[in-house]
């Protein structure tokens, strides 16, 4: 449980992302604006910098037959794909929805993968390289921290706050 939570608090930043593109979901949904810029900046952190996640993961989840775990992923790359063309043109109900589809199954899946990763069996120099890689996503990920959780305070209702 303990290796979990730490690999979980490793991708804090990630999950920021995840909370931010959320809110500004919510925030179309409810029929207010979202500043184009700011969905731009998220959507690009998600496709540079957490999708790395789910690229990390992937050979060793194949390598142990999990294929649900490895569906999951090549679904959450299919839902960005529908989210950022969403964001060029679609409605703004179009986009709330594949965003709270897309960042479920995103959060699920960094969990689920975790949560896979430690019953593994797995040699030590793959685990090796999978934690390095992972350190290498979170360094990249804290340079975003700044200005998702401007964003994520942005994009919170004010009676939240």
């Amino acid at each position: 449980m303990q290796a979990t939570a730490s690999r979980a608090r490793e991708h804090q930043i990630i999950f920021c992302g995840l909370e931010v593109l959320r809110l500004i979901g919510e925030r179309m949904e409810n029929r207010g604006d979202a500043d184009w810029n700011d969905i731009e900046v998220v959507l690009n952190f998600m496709r540079d910098v957490a999708h790395r996640c789910l690229d990390n993961t992937e050979d060793i989840l194949r390598f142990a037959s999990m294929d649900g775990s490895v569906a999951n992923h090549q679904q959450a790359r299919s839902l960005f794909d529908q989210l950022h063309s969403a964001a060029n043109g679609s409605g703004a109900e179009d986009f709330a929805r594949l965003c709270r589809l897309y960042t479920n199954l995103f959060a699920t899946s960094i969990f689920e993968d975790r949560r896979c990763l430690s019953a593994l069996d797995c040699d030590l120099t793959t685990l090796s390289q999978f934690y390095e890689w992972e350190r290498e996503v979170d360094e990249l990920a804290r340079a975003h921290g700044p200005v998702l959780h401007r964003l994520e305070a942005k994009y919170t209702n004010p009676h939240c706050i």
